[in-house]
């Protein structure tokens, strides 16, 4: 699917600002489930329902930035393994624009209440 992806559906995607976190978390920490994502949004003052959560991680996967899989009740997110090299720079320069707040996203995850070994 990540073949067929266009600048336009990147930047479409990205024009969002829970999609652009969302991408910007999983770049970093390779793979995270809803449950992370919600905290860390809510951890960004960006209170968000599940099902909204969802519904945008559905829409990244459909363009194929993402892949997902499920383990249980949860389903797990990543970067699609097979995304083109322009994007990934995409993604690169992103996260490097914005280093010291996606590392701050990444500490709060790590300060997550009763968070799982690898999730809920």
């Amino acid at each position: 699917m990540a073949a067929c992806l266009t600048p336009l559906q990147v930047f479409k995607c990205l024009a969002e600002d829970t999609r652009l976190t969302v991408v910007q978390l999983l770049a970093q920490m390779e793979e995270l489930c809803v449950c992370e994502l919600i905290w860390l949004l809510e951890q960004r003052a960006m209170p968000i329902s599940q099902p909204k959560v969802s519904r945008h991680l559905a829409q990244l996967r459909d363009a194929g930035l993402l892949t997902s899989q499920r383990r249980g009740q949860w389903v797990h997110y990543r970067l699609a393994p097979d995304l083109p090299a322009w994007c990934h720079q995409i993604l690169e320069t992103l996260c490097q624009a914005n280093a010291r707040e996606v590392s701050r996203w990444v500490a709060w995850l790590e300060t997550m209440p009763n968070r799982p070994v690898r999730c809920c």
